[in-house]
């Protein structure tokens, strides 16, 4: 008998679980039940380099085009000490002459990269409409799936100017511009004046072919560079879209979905909790740096997507802040190769004196940590002058708990967390902005606080700042904010993701610290695939309740299974591996204290 009660009871804990794993599934899907209220709530995608904003509209869809170099060249004279603001290339109309509709939906495939907008017209007869940014072949891909086969118009346009900046930055910055067709392609092509000896842009091109009785079409976005000598692009890219027609717009999408899925599913979370958004957001926020990074490029303060002439900031970048916050996730979410574009961009940037802040500690302790997730010898011969440049953090002080929590962003430095004087600033300046309506604090803010708090192991306060993050911080395209449903920007991008995993896990050279500040709500849930440091890959971090158990898999393919049985505070050391954590650590502070 008891063993038969065992058993039923075996049963039903074994059908709970199976239950919650289903709840808890991870996200790839963000879905949207109406098309964009406006251009920032948009779906989403990109190839690092060429982007998308699609409203979602049926009858007569807007999608705003871009391309990671578009910076308006602004004359330094008349407009001293500005950046070049960051622009939309021009927008696409898609016009379908359908009049009513139901059944809307609007998706972002986050394995795929696709954005997608389905409806049924008056009539019940089904259309679907699918774009996504190829990386292997450098355009944007449309298709449409209409059961009525109606004939879908296409047309470039140029950006609405909407108000005083947008019109001081066309009336400065552009010298021309044309709309029309060229060797069958719509054709787009605007001209900078280009006074400034700091950007090399002289304009840009954007051309469509159309294919398959114009139910696909494919875009190409290309600079134009001041060199005289520098080719027209069009016949390179009129090649390229050539391609693309004749491939058709799956062949494109089988040569790309397996890059872009293989990226996305490196990590994965699944969480059973009370608010099901933590799980879209953190899956959002990393769909929106994996498509706004690549080649040399990586996000500025709104990824790479634009719908206007010029952006309140500009959407330039910030190395003190903004950068090192969108890039946090690059080695933990096991995406090191786009260490390779933040190098890239720091090489290129820093001839440009006009960004003051290259010498910042933030962005090349940000490459020196990716050294400390590969051990990869190559990568720190290549960037140990950058880090020399780049200098320490400063040193912590009880005046400035700014500072302190700027350093408790990515470690925890024992002169912080062992000193009760500097730990109770922390936490004090956490509970007063906590305490606080929040209205004048950023998504970077809450970041750095939630990231401080998780170094302190105060697993309430850290849930307090991830909830704030998650309330009022995403559009409903899955985008993100800088304020509080204001100013689209890809901050909490990727920081959100990243304060996700140290809530979970915090990793050092010489071992791990299991669920520093996992919140009680969390009941259960498995997060894996997370690079940490020391080259060791977390395989698979699984909990219920106060149990856990993790799979970590070193360097040299050794395999090692913990519980908390192994480690009682939720502390585990390499010691095999303690003289090679030392000299990874040594040679990292030798770096960072050269003047």
């Amino acid at each position: 008998m008891l063993r038969e009660v065992k058993k039923a009871l075996s049963i039903m804990l074994a059908a709970a679980l199976a239950a919650c794993r289903l709840a808890a599934a991870q996200v790839t899907v963000i879905e949207a039940s109406a098309p964009a209220r406006d251009w920032r709530h948009s779906s989403l995608t990109g190839n690092g380099t060429l982007g998308a904003m699609v409203e979602g509209h049926v009858a007569d869809e807007l999608i705003h085009l871009s391309h990671a170099r578009l910076y308006m060249p602004m004359d330094p004279e008349l407009d001293k000490g500005a950046r070049d603001p960051f622009m939309a290339a021009c927008d696409l109309k898609i016009c379908t002459g359908i009049e009513t509709w139901s059944d809307y939906r609007r998706q972002t495939l986050l394995r795929t990269g696709e954005c997608v907008v389905e409806a049924t017209d008056g009539d019940g007869r089904r259309y679907r409409r699918r774009v996504f940014a190829s990386r292997p072949d450098a355009v944007i891909a449309i298709k449409i799936e209409d059961d009525a086969r109606r004939e879908a118009f296409f047309t470039l346009d140029a950006i609405p100017i909407d108000g005083y900046r947008d019109a001081k930055t066309f009336e400065t910055g552009v010298r021309r511009f044309e709309a029309g067709k060229r060797e069958g392609c719509l054709y787009y092509r605007c001209e900078f004046s280009n006074r400034n000896q700091w950007n090399d842009l002289a304009g840009y091109v954007v051309a469509l072919a159309a294919g398959k009785g114009k139910q696909e079409a494919f875009v190409a976005i290309e600079p134009v560079l001041k060199d005289p000598l520098a080719p027209d692009p069009f016949p390179a890219m009129r090649k390229r879209l050539a391609a693309a027609v004749a491939d058709g717009y799956e062949t494109l999408l089988s040569r790309h979905a397996p890059a872009q899925g293989a990226i996305f599913s490196r990590v994965s979370l699944d969480l059973d909790c009370d608010d099901p958004r933590t799980g879209r957001c953190f899956a959002a926020g990393r769909y929106n740096i994996i498509s706004s990074s690549g080649d040399d490029h990586v996000p500025n303060l709104q990824g790479l997507w634009a719908a206007s002439w010029s952006e309140p900031w500009g959407a330039v970048y910030r190395e003190s802040g903004h950068l090192p916050c969108a890039t946090a996730f690059y080695n933990r979410g096991d995406t090191t190769e786009f260490n390779e574009c933040l190098l890239k961009w720091m090489e290129r940037k820093v001839k440009d004196p006009r960004h003051a802040h290259h010498k910042t500690w933030r962005l090349p302790y940000r490459l020196m940590d990716g050294y400390r997730h590969t051990l990869d010898a190559g990568w720190l011969k290549r960037i140990e002058q950058i880090v020399k440049d780049g200098g320490a953090r400063p040193a912590p002080s009880a005046d400035d708990p700014d500072a302190l929590i700027d350093a408790l962003f990515d470690d925890r430095p024992p002169e912080i967390v062992t000193n009760a004087a500097l730990t109770a600033v922390v936490r004090a300046t956490i509970a007063e902005r906590l305490e606080g309506d929040g209205h004048s604090m950023k998504a970077l803010d809450w970041t750095r606080l939630g990231l401080a708090a998780c170094k302190l192991m105060d697993a309430a306060s850290a849930e307090k700042c991830l909830a704030r993050l998650t309330d009022g911080y995403w559009t409903d395209g899955g985008g993100s904010f800088h304020a509080k449903g204001a100013a689209f920007n890809m901050d909490a991008s990727g920081g959100y993701p990243y304060l996700v995993s140290e809530m979970l896990v915090h990793a050092e050279d010489d071992g791990v610290l299991f669920m520093p500040a996992k919140p009680a709500a969390w009941r259960s849930g498995k997060i894996k695939g997370l690079l940490l440091r020391g080259a060791v890959r977390l395989d698979e971090l699984s909990w219920n309740g106060d149990e856990w158990r993790a799979s970590l898999r070193f360097k040299d393919g050794t395999l090692l299974e913990l519980t908390q049985a192994d480690a009682p505070d939720g502390r585990y050391l390499y010691k095999d591996r303690k003289n090679a954590a030392r000299s990874v650590k040594g040679r990292a502070d030798e770096l960072q204290s050269v003047d």
